[in-house]
């Protein structure tokens, strides 16, 4: 989809205390070695900092560098893929209570890694009804430190060939369809239904075992599914599925941006811990692995929904990318969804 009108007016992150994965071996955590050996240098850590709070912190940035106000914003948006806080409870209601005091709709959004780029979509479609000079918050965070995930060993029982580890933050955007330092100029998004049991595996569906206080076990559901799939040559098939589709959404997003791989100066993506997966992801696009933002991700891990728009506010508030200067917005998610955008430095942020 081209977006010809879809602005980031405000864009900010927020990360805890980094963990050096040393320290992290030091203290006897199973899988940090592995960790290590898979690349990571450290990880982002919130303690019992609840992780809608770690949303709002980053709203609240973003909200302030966009000039916008709290009235401007019309809908609000968040999402994480893992759980929010009690039970019953949605964690949309207390980022908007806390950052806007509003009562536009807030909606919680369930689409794992991608569902900051779903978000966007969604608020590109409200927007087009909206009032002019309208706004929608999307936001996203995680804290991964319950009792049921481990952040070093959840992705064990199954071989990516890159390692994960998970990390804890927050971010924020603010979009308009009316004026920004950042434009959107495309978003495609698809999906691969048909491997929805890659993160299923041979678990049941009910009761759920969040219910009954079970740990996440992602890599062995995985390990699982892949272990009924004997058929060697299936099973490449399905690695080129991915690929290949992953592939496409994004040449697809570069197309209907009107740019080519040679103008993408940075690309954003889920953060991994070697270049293996970069050379993956970016070689059949025509680009170098060294637009990636690995050295980022070995210091924060895996931020869930975060990985992208952190990234993106990472290089606009360093400096790395300016006016002219387009990046590559790329992410697969759970069972399994595929997005990407392409957003042009339009200007300076003033923030």
């Amino acid at each position: 989809m081209k977006t010809d009108h879809l602005y980031i007016a405000g864009l900010a992150a927020h990360l805890p205390r980094l963990w050096p994965i040393a320290e992290a071996i030091a203290a006897g955590r199973s899988g940090a070695e592995q960790a290590r050996d898979d690349g990571w240098i450290s990880v982002s850590v919130a303690d019992d900092t609840p992780a809608p709070e770690l949303a709002a912190e980053a709203a609240r940035l973003a909200l302030k560098r966009s000039g916008l106000t709290a009235e401007d914003v019309r809908l609000v948006l968040h999402a994480g893929i893992y759980h929010q806080g009690p039970d019953g409870w949605f964690a949309a209601n207390y980022v908007q209570d806390q950052v806007l005091g509003t009562t536009a709709p807030a909606i919680g959004l369930n689409q794992g890694c991608t569902a900051m780029l779903d978000g966007t979509r969604l608020a590109h479609d409200h927007l087009v009804h909206a009032p002019q000079g309208s706004a929608v918050l999307v936001s996203a965070a995680d804290n991964f430190g319950a009792p049921t995930v481990d952040r070093f060993t959840y992705a064990h029982g199954w071989s990516t060939g890159r390692g994960s580890i998970l990390g804890d933050s927050g971010c924020a955007v603010l979009l308009s369809a009316t004026a920004g330092p950042l434009r959107i100029r495309s978003l495609v998004q698809s999906s691969l239904s048909s491997w929805e049991r890659l993160y299923r595996g041979t678990e049941e569906m009910f009761p759920p075992g969040a219910a009954g206080g079970t740990s996440i076990p992602l890599g062995l559901r995985m390990g699982a599914y892949a272990d009924q799939v004997t058929d060697r040559d299936l099973r490449m098939a399905m690695a080129r599925e991915l690929m290949e589709a992953r592939t496409a959404v994004a040449r697809q997003a570069i197309d209907e941006a009107g740019v080519t791989s040679a103008d993408i100066t940075r690309v954003t993506h889920v953060f991994s811990g070697n270049l293996r997966y970069m050379q993956g992801l970016l070689r059949p696009l025509g680009i170098a692995p060294e637009r990636g933002m690995l050295d980022l991700g070995r210091t924060v891990g895996h931020l869930g929904a975060c990985d992208q728009f952190l990234s993106l506010a990472h290089l606009v508030d360093t400096g790395t990318v300016g006016p002219g200067d387009h990046v590559l917005l790329m992410s697969n998610g759970g069972s399994l969804s595929l997005a990407a955008a392409v957003v042009e430095i339009v200007d300076h942020p003033t923030w």
